[in-house]
């Protein structure tokens, strides 16, 4: 022990010192290890002993000096891009707000919504870099919240006129859940697959969109691969790569329907009830997996759309013609024959965008 506070003693940082201390921390008392190294407080003795169970007796540990440096604009308009891409921002057809520069220009940009909270668009961010752009790196948390605080948007909360792809499926993951939660005690494993079916569930929602490209190693994200038809010559491309790599998330989606479907299998003993099981099941399964495609299909648009807009000429426009939304006629006094069987007026708009080389991208909109 002499030694232990001989070396303690001369020892010029604490860290150091508590690299010493946790060899023989775990081992002796704390009153009689005050008796060789006076003034020893309990905290750094608790701390030596955490050493030691962390990394090890004596182990030395480099220290890593994280150094705050500021952001660059590089940084932002990369987070900037992510927030307002099709899978995470929405235009509404109505309204729009004016942003006014320092300059005094005035900017007049449609109202958006997001499709998902601050926390899991960061967390997606995050994921997206450190999958798809290894060397990139992102911003702070904090920094990323600062800049959702300050580009102002609405929350999706209403799931009023989503597409029937969206709504379909979003019963069947409720129906599945609920064929499992009715058979709950006939076995063990309906926690992990209603666990997983909600994890399926949220990836599709976010990850799934962000994970698809036109040509990709796995299967499931190519859309090459997932558009061609088998059977038409036609209307199929080959691919210039090899489907060798999976998707966890994706494999994890059609491991829980097929668990599930076992589930259903084996817990339902009467023949005629498991028919019925059976066939909702398999509807339920066609349902996801339609939006599953659906979600493809869309983000295969989106990039022809991006990339017609890229290649646009001065001399060409582009015209998107497009349903927005339904009114519902109100008078100030409505009689019952009118206010009942109520069909609405659909609102049809006009996109038309074009590049001219003496201003920047233009984009008006028109009502039909």
């Amino acid at each position: 022990m002499s030694g232990i506070s001989e070396a303690y003693m001369n020892a010029e940082s604490w860290q150091s010192r508590r690299e010493i201390l946790s060899i023989v921390a775990p081992k002796i008392s704390l009153k009689l290890i005050q008796l060789f190294i006076p003034g020893l407080t309990s905290g750094r003795f608790t701390a030596a002993r955490l050493h030691a169970k962390k990394y090890c007796a004596g182990s030395r540990v480099e220290v890593t000096k994280k150094v705050v440096q500021r952001f660059d604009n590089h940084q932002i308009a990369h987070f900037v891009d992510f927030i307002v891409s099709p899978h995470v921002c929405t235009d509404l057809p109505f309204g729009e707000k004016v942003l006014k520069l320092s300059s005094g220009i005035e900017l007049f940009i449609p109202n958006t919504i997001r499709n998902m909270g601050a926390t899991r668009i960061i967390d997606q961010y995050l994921l997206y870099c450190k999958e798809m752009c290894s060397d990139f790196e992102p911003l702070a948390k904090s920094s990323l919240f600062t800049i959702l605080e300050t580009c102002k948007a609405s929350t999706r909360k209403s799931l009023q006129g989503i597409n029937y792809f969206a709504a379909e499926a979003g019963e069947a993951f409720d129906g599945l859940r609920k064929m499992i939660e009715d058979k709950v005690t006939l076995c063990s494993d309906s926690e992990r697959l209603i666990e997983n079916l909600k994890r399926a569930r949220l990836y599709l929602k976010s990850d799934y969109k962000v994970n698809v490209a036109r040509s990709s190693n796995i299967a499931d994200h190519c859309c090459i691969h997932a558009l061609s038809d088998p059977k038409g010559r036609n209307f199929s491309q080959e691919c210039d790569h090899e489907h060798d790599e999976s998707c966890i998330e994706c494999s994890n989606l059609t491991s829980t329907l097929n668990e599930i479907e076992r589930f259903i299998e084996k817990t339902e003993t009467d023949k005629e009830l498991l028919d019925r099981a059976l066939i909702k099941f398999r509807s339920y399964r066609e349902s996801i997996e339609a939006w599953k495609a659906h979600l493809l299909r869309s983000i295969n648009q989106d990039l022809c759309r991006e990339n017609l807009l890229d290649k646009l000429s001065n001399d060409e426009i582009y015209v998107n013609l497009d349903w927005a939304m339904k009114f519902l006629p109100v008078k100030s006094r409505e009689p019952q024959s009118e206010f009942f069987g109520k069909r609405g007026i659909s609102w049809h708009i006009t996109v038309v965008m074009k590049n001219d080389a003496s201003t920047e991208n233009e984009e008006d909109t028109f009502d039909e």
